[in-house]
Parts: C-alpha cells; structure tokens; sequence
C-alpha cells in the first residue's frame, strides 16, 4: 500500500504507471498478432508480413519524428491558437507526405516485388494506405501525451492493437493471406484514430472556423519548428533502423524460409525494446526547457534510467537464459532452429532500448548532437553487417557490436558536452 501511496503522489511515477500498463497491454497485444499470424501463415508468408511492419515501422519514423514535435509544441507553447495551428499545419504536412508514398508504392510495386522475394506486389500499396490512416491517429495521439492524458493514449493504442489482430486474423483466414495481414492494420488504425481523434477535440484541439479544411501546409509558420523536426527524424531514424533494418537485410539476402524462421525470433527479441518504450515516450512530456528546470530534468532522466532498468533488464535475463522455451512458447517449434540466436539479439535490443531513453531526454532539450552521433553509429552497424551477412549469426553479430558502439560514442558524446558545458560555467565565473 505505501509504494502505491508513493506512486499516486508523485506525478512522473503515476504517469509512467499509467503509461507502462497500458503499454504492457498494448505490447501483449502487438506480440499476441505474431503467434496468431504465425500460426495462420506459413512461416514464407509470415516472413513477409514481418517484412513489411519492418518497413511500416520505419516509414511511420517521419509520423513518429511529428509526434515528438506535437509534444515539445504542446508541453511548451503557451497560446492554445497557436498551438492547435501549429499541429494542424504538421498534420497536413503529413498527410500530403504520406499521399506521396502511396502513389510512390502503385509505381514502385514490381521492383520492390523482385528486390525483397514478394510473391504479390499489392501488399506495398495496402502498406503505404495504412501510413495514410496513421496520421492523423499518431498526431492526435501525440496531443493528448502532450497533455499528459497517458490513460487516453494507451486506451487509443489499445484499441489499435486488439482490431489489428482480429481485423487481420479475420481477412487472413478468408483468404487474404499477406494483403489480409496489412489490411487489418489499416482497419485497426482507422477505428483507432476516431477515439484518439475524439479526445483530443475534448481537450482543445481544433482549427479555427471558418478556415479552408483542404490545402497545402504552411511551411512558412513551420520553418521554425522543421530545424528540430530535421534532427528528431535523424535520431528517431537511427534508433528505429538500429533495431528494426535486420528483418529487411535477412529478408533481401536469404531465401524465404529462412527469413521467416529469423522473422519470428526477432519479434520475440523486440519484447524488450517495447516494453520499456513507455519510459522514453513520458519523459518527453515531462522535460522543461525552462533554464530553472535543469536539475529538474537530470532528476528525471535518472528516474527513467532506472524504470527502464527494472521493467527491461527482467525480460532480457529470460531471453538470454531460456531462448528455446520462451520461443516454443511464443512462436511454436516450427521456429526452434533459429532461438540461439534470441539472447544475443535481445541482448542488442536492450542497449537500443537504452540509447532510446537517452535520444529522448537530449531531443527534447534540443541538443541535436546526439542524433548526429547516433547516425554515426547506426551508419557503423550496417557497415558491419554489410561485410558479414553470410549467415543470420553474423547479421546478429553485427548488431550486436554495431549497438555497443553506439552506445559508447554516445557515452563519449554526453561526456564531452559535460566537460564543455562546466567549461562554459567557469569561463562565465571567472568573468564576473
């Protein structure tokens, strides 16, 4: 009863309890989709719906880099008009975005047929309208976080997960087979989005009246914010390439069996970066970039150091010492052959999980060094996996050292700007 006392007291824990649960929902949900489809598909197909949330996933980085530029507007600026009139410029400069990769996806279906071993191109286009869909769920979602409605977010997110996994059970079962996988996707999204969509306008989001609804956004009221949005989208990019790029690199080199068979341990793996993506997600709300609020902020990010610890660090100590229970478990014993390579792909997750809460808290301060350096990192890794992919070993491999390096240059990163930033202070002390 005490630490629940504590809890509800202390605003970042509650708000982290509230988001971590319902992440935890949402993470069940998510891997519950893989099992059922898993066993639905054979594991070729299952390759290629894995194939393609990978990419789905990188694609809705330029939605995600959005969001987290909805939340630093909402957490920061002052005026509700221009707030909402921010949002709704970005939300246009989405949605014309995404149209764009939807007429890209219809002229580019046959060379991404042949380049990744597809058996059908229409799969890419149904992708590219779930992108559509995403918009304006993610950027309504990312106000209410913005307002720290972290209830009203999980919900939303709930409700996404649980329709994607019947609406996609449901049409793979008729047949559908790949195209029903991603199909349900769009479906999930849509019913998603009308929630989320619905709250936020409850909380003050809205246009003005009487502004015309169908036009191309304003870039001149976005300028100011597109420099930030530029290096979130760098550091958000090389943090979700970093754990998610490995699934197209098997899928592109290795025949489709063995795609699909290394498919089903990398989504079981990446239990430990979602379910610890709550603690990054809240500290963004939560930093000020206020001058009084430094120490503020420290404290902060060592709290969610150590969330992220306790909620991560459980799971992986599981991946690492039962890989083949916890795949026959999850995923069936058609994916046995590949489970020893689940504690030394988990165990890079775990530090991409770190170098996330890490990208957040600089990002959200606007210190856009990190993103740098985190591009610099990623751009190692897959340098490594270029010279050694001869079997999925070595992609692991490879990640693995390609992460720790990150971290470490992102260490060495922190550090330096330490030793300048007390440089600073006492050049500053030494003038006065």
């Amino acid at each position: 009863m005490r630490i629940i006392r504590q809890i509800h007291d202390n605003q970042f824990l509650r708000h982290n309890a509230v988001f971590f649960a319902g992440s935890i929902g949402v993470g069940a949900l998510n891997y519950l989709y893989y099992p059922v489809l898993g066993r639905l598909l054979s594991p070729a197909s299952f390759g290629e719906v894995q194939t393609l949330v990978s990419i789905f996933l990188q694609l809705n980085i330029f939605l995600t880099v959005l969001s987290l530029v909805v939340v630093n507007i909402v957490t920061n600026t002052g005026s509700d008009k221009k707030r909402n009139e921010l949002i709704i410029e970005f939300e246009r400069l989405a949605l014309v975005v995404s149209f764009g990769a939807l007429v890209a996806s219809l002229l580019l279906q046959g060379r991404l047929q042949s380049f990744l071993q597809f058996e059908s191109a229409w799969p890419f286009s149904i992708l590219a309208l779930a992108m559509l869909v995403s918009v304006p769920f993610v950027l309504r979602g990312a106000v209410l976080r913005g307002k720290q409605r972290f209830g009203l977010m999980s919900a939303g997110n709930v409700i996404a997960a649980g329709a994607k996994i019947v609406f996609s059970s449901l049409l793979v079962v008729a047949g559908l087979g790949t195209i029903g996988a991603i199909g349900g996707i769009v479906l999930a999204q849509a019913a998603a989005c009308l929630f989320v969509a619905f709250w936020a306008l409850r909380l003050g989001f809205k246009g003005e009246t009487g502004e015309r609804k169908v036009r191309l956004p304003n870039i001149r009221l976005l300028r100011p914010e597109l420099r930030y949005g530029a290096f979130v989208l760098l550091g958000s990019l090389a943090i979700t390439l970093q754990y998610s790029l490995d699934i197209v690199i098997i899928k592109h080199y290795f025949d489709a069996h063995v795609a699909g068979l290394y498919a089903g341990v990398a989504s079981v793996a990446r239990v430990v970066f979602f379910i610890t993506a709550s603690v990054p997600q809240v500290l963004i709300s939560s930093v000020r970039m206020r001058p009084d609020a430094a120490k503020q902020n420290k404290t902060l990010l060592l709290r969610s150091a150590i969330l992220l610890a306790a909620m991560g660090l459980p799971a992986l100590l599981l991946l690492v010492l039962m890989p083949g229970l916890i795949m026959r478990l999850l995923m069936g014993d058609a994916y046995q052959a590949m489970s020893h390579l689940l504690p030394r792909l988990s165990t890079a997750i775990f530090i991409v999980s770190v170098l996330n809460l890490l990208s957040a808290y600089y990002l959200a301060l606007r210190r856009y060094g990190i993103a740098i350096v985190s591009s610099i990192g990623v751009g190692l890794t897959y340098l490594l996996i270029f010279w050694h992919h001869g079997s999925p070993d070595a992609v692991v491999t490879s990640l693995l050292q390609g992460s720790i390096a990150m971290l470490c240059l992102s260490a060495a990163w922190i550090a330096s700007s330490k030793l300048k930033e007390g440089s600073l202070w006492r050049a500053r002390d030494s003038y006065r």
